[in-house]
């Protein structure tokens, strides 16, 4: 992939987010205003419920979106045709088997040990099962997006995610103006939209990419099996992140109070959109570094991790570190009222957040591999204790809030079991990893963190967004001041300087000149 190419991908992508933010928190808040604080938490929860059965297409997207790329990096258009028509299969094998798993413990654990009043019971029992139907058509959808980004059609990506943004606000907006229910209205709408976006993504795969054109499917059962294998560790990894992000949720749920959901629910949505920036670079690179490991370019392959970490790194702590700062101000403006518990919830999430954002070029590294036993074993026990700790922090009496801490805790030691497993798969040079990566990264987290907290001492109002001159003016320079950092201390001068080439460039480009 060449590095133009790279850079026009991100852009989408990055325009593609900014839409997405800024529909989707606009959503929640309409949504929180629409539902109230006990709806939006019995919403969140049943969604949770049903994510529980997500790591069987989780696994699914990895492994296809891993090896179309590994077979257009070797130019094998036969290949893919076998990989696309044991994708559908294995596809269509896992929505059947989860779906069969959430409607009967599923719906066993909604009926009758989920934590919802009884007035309550039978909207939340109909609201599981259209969460489950919109899931199982959401599947097919994750399958050719997966599809979409292995051929890098980025853009394509990119218009249909701002599409599916715009029909869910639609969706939340509806709430208000048909006079039924909210939680099965929204349900409703929520299927209708997965239907029509899993629609679109076949009908353009079909037409575009050969091997995804309607005919008979031909199994082979060399593909099947070698896809399988891979997805044996795969999966297991899948159902441990699912488990510590879905399942503490639903612990939440059980043992707090509604508001605490809502507050939990409200901090990995602001989470969740301030990882996306990372995240869809990230997403550049994962057909890059695997196309390098399959044609066998380890070099390039190590200038990819070490320049996408840090790069990964820097994209979300340019937005994480002002939005720890003034985040009381962000919700007041965002939400007007909202759970107590919501700031400080977020703020832990965030750190949490940057913990994995330098880890994702690392993943894909591993994946790329294909050697994911040790793995997955390793990093899948860490992601389990996060639950287990979690457990029994609120067994014992703890507050919410700890849960965030033991995530924080086990994502510290999981970074290092990742670099170090990875680089004993590709002899990637952990040495200098640390020196190009860890030390600018810790450098400018230790020198913006301590600027930061020095202004916010000498304008208290900042945190608040007060409306007056100086606690504005000290907003605003929080907001620029890890951008200052990263430029002088984290970046390299040779990365500086491509840095001001593709600036000139682009203004070039806007200003009309060759």
């Amino acid at each position: 992939m060449s590095s133009g190419r790279l850079a026009k991908n991100t852009v989408a992508l990055f325009t593609r987010q900014i839409l997405v933010v800024a529909i989707n928190l606009y959503s929640v808040r309409a949504l929180l205003a629409a539902l109230g604080i006990n709806d939006f938490a019995l919403f969140n929860v049943i969604v949770s419920v049903v994510m529980l059965g997500s790591f069987l297409p989780g696994a699914l997207g990895t492994i296809t979106q891993r090896y179309f790329s590994f077979s257009i990096g070797q130019g094998d258009g036969a290949a893919l045709k076998r990989v696309h028509d044991a994708s559908l299969l294995l596809c269509a094998a896992a929505t059947l088997l989860i779906a069969l798993g959430l409607e009967t413990l599923g719906t066993w654990f909604v009926a009758h040990h989920l934590a919802v009043g009884p007035e309550r019971s039978f909207v939340a029992q109909a609201l599981f099962q259209l969460t489950i139907l919109s899931f199982i058509v959401s599947n097919f959808s994750g399958l050719y997006s997966s599809i979409v980004m292995a051929h890098e059609d980025m853009h394509v990506f990119a218009l249909f995610s701002v599409i599916d943004a715009i029909l869910r606000l639609g969706a939340v907006l509806c709430i208000e103006l048909l006079a039924a229910d909210g939680l099965i209205v929204y349900g409703l709408m929520l299927c209708g939209i997965s239907a029509g976006l899993a629609a679109a993504y076949w009908i353009f795969c079909s037409r575009r990419y050969a091997e995804c054109r309607p005919g008979r499917i031909r199994l082979e059962t060399a593909t099947l099996r070698e896809m399988l294998g891979f997805a044996g560790w795969t999966v297991f990894g899948q159902i441990t992140t699912v488990s510590r992000n879905q399942a503490v949720t639903v612990l939440i749920n059980q043992a707090f109070n509604p508001a605490t959901v809502a507050a939990r629910a409200l901090a990995v949505s602001v989470s969740a959109q301030a990882l996306a920036f990372s995240t869809n670079f990230s997403a550049a690179l994962h057909p890059p570094i695997i196309k390098a490991h399959a044609a066998g370019e380890s070099e390039r392959m190590f200038f990819l991790i070490f320049a996408g970490s840090k790069i990964t790194f820097f994209l979300v702590w340019m937005g994480t570190l002002p939005m720890m700062a003034i985040m009381p101000g962000i919700l007041a403006l965002w939400l007007g009222d909202y759970p107590v518990e919501t700031v400080l919830f977020t703020r832990l999430a965030l750190i949490e957040n940057v913990i994995v954002a330098i880890s994702f070029p690392l993943m894909t590294a591993a994946r790329a591999t294909g050697q994911m036993r040790l793995y997955e074993i390793s990093l899948g026990s860490l992601q389990l204790l996060v639950l287990v700790l979690s457990w029994l922090l609120v067994r014992a009496g703890y507050p919410a809030y700890s849960v965030y801490l033991a995530a924080i805790a086990v994502n510290l030691a999981m970074f290092a079991v990742r670099l170090a497993i990875v680089s004993n798969l590709t002899g990637l040079p952990a040495a200098v990893y640390l020196r190009r990566v860890l030390l600018p990264v810790l450098l400018v987290v230790g020198v913006s963190s301590g600027l930061v907290m020095a202004i916010m001492y000498l304008a208290p109002g900042a945190e608040a967004l007060v409306l007056a001159p100086g606690s504005l003016g000290a907003a605003a320079l929080i907001c620029i001041l890890p951008a200052c950092v990263i430029y002088v201390l984290g970046l390299t001068g040779s990365e500086r300087r491509t840095l001001h080439v593709a600036i000139r460039r682009r203004l070039a480009k806007f200003g009309g000149r060759p």
